[in-house]
């Protein structure tokens, strides 16, 4: 059971529709104990904005069309027009409440954006729910509060009192580079404790950055993919007039994959779908590394034997798609070195060691 108290507000000019929805709301969570609402409701579209604006609300039930005796073009869309000023001041969960919901589908992200008709009030408190249970607004909640704690720690306990160690002025740039650093770096083990297997985890979608990076996934035409193996360092400087691209191709037409699915029937399903598993799916040595399916990412399988060095600038031709994230990006590299750098010896005979590790046996006994 949490204690924290959701905020609903209800934008509405309407104030017995508002008022209407309000209890429908409240109504809808008497008998919900995980989850406490308050819900408020604005009639004028401009001050419902500013309570948004400023916070006081978790949650948005907005109306689409301001009701006016002379209705003009921009009062039939007063609501949307809201909408876009809300995502630009900050994240909150929107439920466009209407009787124009062909103007706002195009907007539905649920359980984020939902569109509801005016005349499924009773739809309201489920979908009040379902944005507060997606966890998305506690969890941005969450991380700007930690960021703001960790600047404002660092600045009172190490940047201020070292303030001359630092920098030789008040320089913006060499403060934010500090602050950014320490921030990163808190960031980054935040990160790597709460990964997970799955595939979200692994890439950043789109890529954050216009730059390549290594790890960079791209897309050529309609489905032929690559992934960028230049160390950053090349990259970043501009040092690289040619950067290294491996091939991705599709899981289910490497030979792995096609041997596990015939072995199926044949009864060596688990001998095959082991060496699918050990060797392409889990590999971190070697020539293959797979890449999960996530978005329009399809389950893909690095080749690092097939390789090709192309002009930096004809990487813009490549559609950037996601990025792989550290870790892995760093593993990726680590594993083409080995493979690229590795040095043939020829195998020892296991019969000669074996004999001779008996014949000491035998002598101590």
């Amino acid at each position: 059971m949490t204690e924290k108290i959701w905020q609903v507000l209800i934008v509405e000019d309407n104030a017995a529709l508002a008022a209407d929805a309000q209890r429908e709301i409240i109504e809808g969570f008497e008998q919900n104990p995980d989850i406490n609402v308050e819900v408020t409701f604005e009639t004028n579209f401009d001050t419902g904005l500013e309570k948004v604006r400023s916070g006081h609300s978790d949650v948005v039930v907005l109306d689409v069309r301001r009701d006016t005796p002379n209705p003009t073009p921009a009062d039939a869309v007063a609501g949307h027009t809201v909408f876009q000023e809300i995502k630009e001041a900050r994240f909150a969960p929107v439920i466009f409440w209407t009787a124009l919901p062909d103007q706002v589908e195009d907007e539905s992200m649920l359980p984020l954006v939902a569109v509801i008709k005016k005349d499924d009030m009773d739809q309201l408190p489920g979908a009040v729910e379902a944005a507060i249970t997606s966890n998305a607004l506690e969890t941005i909640t969450g991380i700007e509060k930690h960021v703001s704690s960790v600047l404002k720690k660092h600045m009172w306990t190490e940047l201020g009192p070292h303030w001359g160690e630092y920098t030789d002025s008040a320089d913006s740039a060499t403060i934010a580079q500090v602050l950014i650093s320490r921030l990163a770096r808190i960031l980054d083990e935040d990160r790597e404790r709460s990964f997970t297997a799955h595939p979200s985890h692994r890439y950043v979608y789109p890529p954050a950055s216009e730059s390549r990076a290594p790890g960079d996934v791209l897309r050529e035409g309609t489905d032929d993919w690559w992934v960028v193996l230049t160390p950053a360092c090349d990259l970043e400087q501009n040092k690289a007039e040619f950067v290294l691209v491996a091939h991705a191709g599709a899981l289910e037409e490497h030979a792995k994959y096609t041997a596990w699915v015939a072995s199926k029937s044949n009864g060596n399903g688990i001998g095959k779908w082991k060496e699918l598993h050990k060797d392409v799916l889990k590999a971190t040595q070697g020539r293959f590394h797979y890449l999960p399916a996530f978005r329009d990412i399809p389950d893909l399988v690095i080749d690092l034997e097939n390789v090709k060095s192309v002009e930096a600038e004809s990487l813009l031709e490549m559609h950037p798609v996601a990025s792989l994230v550290s870790p892995f990006s760093e593993a990726l590299l680590v594993q083409n070195s080995h493979f690229r750098g590795r040095i043939g010896v020829p195998d020892f005979d296991p019969s000669i060691v074996k004999a001779r590790l008996e014949s000491t046996q035998n002598t101590g006994d």
